[in-house]
C-alpha cells in the first residue's frame, strides 16, 4: 500500500477539498499504478488517508470508515 495523502480536516468543506485533490492526485499523478485501485480512509473524525492498495481493484475506490460504529466500508465503482 503507497499512501498518497494523509491530513487533519476542521470543516467537512476542508474534508471534501482535501479528498477530491487527493483522489485526484493519485488518479492522474505520477502515483498512479495500473494493478492498484484507491482506499480512503477515515481514522476518525477529523483524520483521512489517501492510499494507492493492490488490494482494491483497478479503477475501484474503497472507502473504509474507522469513526462510524460497527466498521462500515463501502465500495464505489
Amino acid at each position: 500500500m503507497q499512501v498518497i495523502a494523509d491530513f487533519f480536516v476542521h470543516s467537512k468543506a476542508e474534508m471534501e477539498e482535501k479528498l477530491n485533490a487527493a483522489v485526484k492526485a493519485a488518479q492522474t499523478g505520477n502515483h498512479a499504478h495500473p494493478r492498484c485501485g484507491l482506499l480512503v480512509m477515515r481514522h476518525d473524525f477529523h483524520h483521512f488517508s489517501v492510499a494507492l492498495s493492490p488490494k482494491v481493484p483497478f479503477g475501484s475506490i474503497i472507502e473504509n470508515d474507522f469513526a462510524a460504529r460497527p466498521h462500515v466500508s463501502i465500495a464505489i465503482v
